[in-house]
């Protein structure tokens, strides 16, 4: 699914997300429930069974309540066999993005800096230098992912960057945007971007344990080291050996609530500046926007909106999900590749309208109703499929319900639509089981039913 990032396959669609909400109304509302009563004894229930069901070693929940910060969690291993403290330093993955976006608004507010200056001015990539449209590219383009580049450049066919669409014509999410705004930061300013960070966003909301570097040797036992689809350690080095503007910034859930709450009560970004920062810039789909730095989602029922951003690498699923309008907030980390299942599951249980976040953030269309199905009928597409991808895929059942089980693609429990068909929770994606003369197959269809894998099942 490429109108955002959520990829979380490793060798083809490795789901990740990243989207938020938009201002729209008065600044506060009428008091608005945005959790559940009693969720904290809910998140101790819940969370180490969902932690057990997919194989995940530690999770970090948070929650802005009021505008206060009301709740910071981490249950398990942050490495396994090794307690995790609550004080957990998590890899974000993508969340970098909003921090970084931040510190850039905040040196525009102070008149250092320009969104719609063209950054040729300070720093051109060597691989788009002859093209036109190398002297059209902003900082507005970079924070509102409608640079024309694709997420890497490695995503092309001869790993070298290039513009597919003009800028600002149209959204095409960009971690290679951010990188490109981060030259020409540091070649303006002479100092990293990580240092400009530090002095605008970590020091001043006292965001002690955040850096976007390596920790220091008596920190990394505080590591949430990363686990694959099936609980197994995975053998990347987690040492962020480069300063990167899209990914890998490290932090405790208490940092990333700090600077949440800073968000909505303005204290780094305000003003004009934080109306832009959350007005849809470009269209991800029909009802999802992108802002500066955020997506954003205005059309809850209850009159709140959303500003939002996920992350996801190997081993990493993460979420911060605000509603500005009440201050009320949610952060949750999870150390694996199965952490999607776990991040929705949190919300669609303590979110008092859950499943409307859920579908707002994350569908294009609308969650289908489930059907019953008993287990009969779900042992007809028990087995591996081998793909056209190059992995296998299993299905098992527990519980009554179909599970997925691959070395590369997350376990998730999928919901029946139609005898043939189902789907998970967390993402747009559709799992549809086809029986031609004897041999079942597996078709993986995209939001727009494209088929995106077939499988075979092996005898």
């Amino acid at each position: 699914m490429n109108r955002h990032p959520i990829k979380y396959f490793c060798l083809f669609v490795f789901f990740f997300l990243e989207i938020s909400g938009c201002a729209y109304g008065p600044e506060r509302m009428a008091k608005t429930e945005i959790f559940e009563p009693r969720y904290a004894e809910t998140l101790d229930s819940l969370v180490p069974e969902l932690m057990s069901e997919y194989l995940a070693p530690a999770v970090g929940v948070g929650i802005i309540e009021d505008g206060k910060i009301e709740l910071v969690k981490v249950y398990g291993d942050n490495q396994k066999g090794h307690k995790a403290p609550q004080n957990t330093i998590f890899n974000v993955a993508s969340i970098t993005k909003p921090v970084v976006t931040a510190a850039i608004l905040k040196l525009v507010a102070q008149g250092e800096w320009d969104l719609d200056e063209p950054l040729f001015h300070y720093w051109t990539d060597p691989d788009v230098a002859n093209d036109p449209y190398a002297k059209l590219i902003t900082t507005r383009h970079c924070l509102s992912h409608t640079t024309g580049f694709k997420n890497w450049r490695w995503d092309e066919d001869d790993g070298k960057l290039k513009f597919n669409f003009q800028p600002g014509t149209k959204f095409q999410y960009s971690g290679e945007g951010m990188e490109y705004l981060r030259h020409a930061v540091e070649s303006k300013f002479n100092v990293g971007l990580e240092q400009i960070v530090q002095s605008l966003v970590f020091d001043p909301l006292k965001m002690k344990d955040a850096t976007m570097g390596w920790l220091q040797e008596e920190d990394i036992a505080r590591f949430a080291k990363w686990y694959d689809t099936r609980g197994n350690l995975h053998t990347t080095n987690y040492e962020t050996k480069n300063i990167n503007a899209a990914d890998d910034m490290l932090l405790t859930v208490k940092d990333l609530l700090l600077f949440g709450n800073a968000v909505m009560h303005k204290k780094i970004v305000h003003g004009a500046l934080y109306d832009e920062m959350v007005k849809p810039q470009s269209a991800i789909n029909d009802k999802l926007n992108q802002g500066l730095g955020w997506v954003v989602y205005d059309q809850l029922s209850n009159g709140e909106y959303i500003i939002n951003h996920d992350g996801g690498d190997p081993g990493v699923v993460t979420t911060m999900i605000l509603f500005p309008k009440s201050k009320n907030g949610i952060v949750i980390f999870v150390n694996s590749d199965n952490g999607a299942s776990i991040t929705n599951n949190i919300v669609k249980n303590i979110v008092v309208n859950g499943m409307e976040v859920i579908e707002g953030l994350h569908w294009d269309t609308h969650i289908p109703k489930p059907i019953e199905m008993d287990d009969a009928h779900l042992e007809k597409y028990v087995g591996t499929y081998k793909t056209n991808r190059d992995f296998s895929i299993g299905f098992h059942i527990e519980g009554h319900s179909l599970y997925t089980d691959s070395s590369v693609f997350p376990k998730v429990k999928l919901f029946p639509m139609a005898s043939d068909e189902f789907y998970p929770l967390p993402f747009e994606l559709y799992f549809k089981f086809v029986e031609t003369d004897g041999e079942m197959k597996v078709q993986l269809l995209s939001s727009s039913r494209d088929i995106e894998v077939e499988g075979v099942r092996t005898p």
